[in-house]
């Protein structure tokens, strides 16, 4: 999607699915990497890191949102919202 020069939002190939995509996958690292401690340790602890990851870039999303509205101007920032309405799971979340 291309709005008032020079802005361009990508919304074609991964970055169609989610307008995070890439927090997406931060996540899942973070729970890849605390499976294998969990099931050798059975501690919950081992989930700190995944917990950590998780509650810092779920808000984060919403305070880009916001900046991203400012940046690229609301009539282009909400038809790029349409035709991208997944934040950072595709059709999900």
């Amino acid at each position: 999607y291309q709005g008032p020069p020079p802005r361009k939002i990508l919304v074609s190939g991964w970055w169609g699915l989610a307008r995070h995509l890439n927090y997406m996958g931060e996540i899942v690292q973070g729970l890849a990497m605390s499976l294998p401690s969990f099931l050798v340790t059975k501690s919950p602890v081992s989930f700190v890191y995944f917990a950590f990851i998780t509650a810092l870039l779920l808000p984060r999303q919403k305070e880009d949102n916001i900046l991203c509205r400012k940046k690229y101007g609301t009539e282009v920032w909400d038809e790029y919202t349409r035709l991208v309405p997944s934040k950072v799971v595709p059709f999900i979340y």
